[in-house]
């Protein structure tokens, strides 16, 4: 990222967004911002989707209110604007929600550039593609950000907030103020195909429809695997950390270096930073530093691990997420 930035101030507490597209993502993201205190001009040329912003957004805004009046009040913060040219005016940023096609987007934001001063942020809820095609158009591209929420995106906290070659370090500063601002975690990475989030998920769904392919396992044992035993460690500390608490990193290498050679596939080959830790004796908690460091002794680590774990799970049984769901 450059070095240089543009005059970019700190995210105000309260002002004017404009949110472009009033499909589900543009009327979660309407929404979540009017309950952080701002106003905002959610504009799209179906009429009919602004006419049902209110209906479609009283269960979103349900989530963070007890009471009628306060959705009405919340509501009464989003102003629906079929022109572009006018719901742009006073907003601090722009964030594009409009179909995930490229030529709609670069259209869009061209036109955003001409309409909006410099020191207007303008982003994207870009799911795949690319900051650097998505501004193709743009001539401030520096002030383009991606900030792509995760649905549903008023309660699924992490936020990417996506960065091109051209952004400037200092706006994806600003990103994550903004996103903390409205009570969610920016997770920073570069632009590249599927971004962080993505990137992670489906190279786990990948391996599960190849699994579900080869007759490996039934959807049920797929899914109880996963829910039981992968899912409730990543939930409480995420994939690197858990690794930390629970396998040493030569075990860790040894495991992919196994399964490269059973399988001949690159992707299970044990990649350098983990080989190098393991190289460097860095195994973990168990020897005080892997990809983090501890200071705690080792037993009570384990103590406090095996602790959370178990009050997840207790939680989730007393709970039964899925027999609540009823699939068949």
């Amino acid at each position: 990222m450059p070095d240089t930035a543009p005059s970019i101030p700190r995210p105000p507490s309260s002002g004017t967004i404009c949110v472009v597209g009033a499909g589900f993502m543009g009327c979660v993201i309407a929404t979540l911002y009017a309950h952080h205190g701002h106003d905002v001009a959610l504009c799209d040329m179906n009429t009919e989707l602004l006419a049902s912003f209110a209906e479609r957004a009283r269960p979103i805004a349900a989530t963070f209110a007890d009471d009628s009046a306060a959705v009405d009040a919340m509501l009464a913060r989003v102003r629906t604007e079929p022109s572009l040219a006018e719901a742009v005016k006073g907003a601090f940023m722009v964030h594009e929600a409009v179909q995930e096609k490229l030529e709609t987007k670069q259209a869009l934001f061209a036109e955003l550039d001409a309409l909006c001063p410099s020191e207007v942020v303008l982003a994207t809820n870009t799911s795949s593609l690319l900051l650097s095609d998505i501004g193709a158009r743009v001539n401030g591209k520096e002030r383009i950000l991606g900030l792509h929420y995760i649905t549903p995106g008023h309660i699924i906290r992490s936020i990417e907030v996506i960065h091109a070659d051209f952004t400037p370090a200092s706006l994806v500063e600003w990103g994550r103020a903004f996103v903390e601002s409205i009570d969610h975690v920016g997770v920073a990475c570069g632009e590249r195909p599927g971004f962080l989030i993505n990137k992670i998920q489906f190279a786990m769904l990948t391996e599960i429809y190849r699994l579900m392919d080869e007759g490996i396992a039934s959807r049920d044992d797929i899914d109880a695997a996963v829910r039981l035993s992968i899912g409730p460690r990543l939930a409480l500390w995420g994939p690197l950390l858990t690794e930390d608490l629970i396998v040493s990193k030569a075990t860790a290498l040894a495991v992919t270096d196994s399964l490269y050679h059973q399988t001949g596939d690159e992707n299970y080959k044990g990649r350098k930073a983990l080989r190098d830790l393991a190289e460097a004796g860095h195994m973990g908690a168990i020897t005080g530093r892997g990809w983090y460091e501890y200071d705690a002794p080792y037993a009570e680590i384990v103590e406090e691990r095996d602790r959370q774990l178990t009050d997840l799970l207790d939680w989730l049984r007393e709970r039964d997420p899925v027999g609540r769901l009823a699939p068949r």
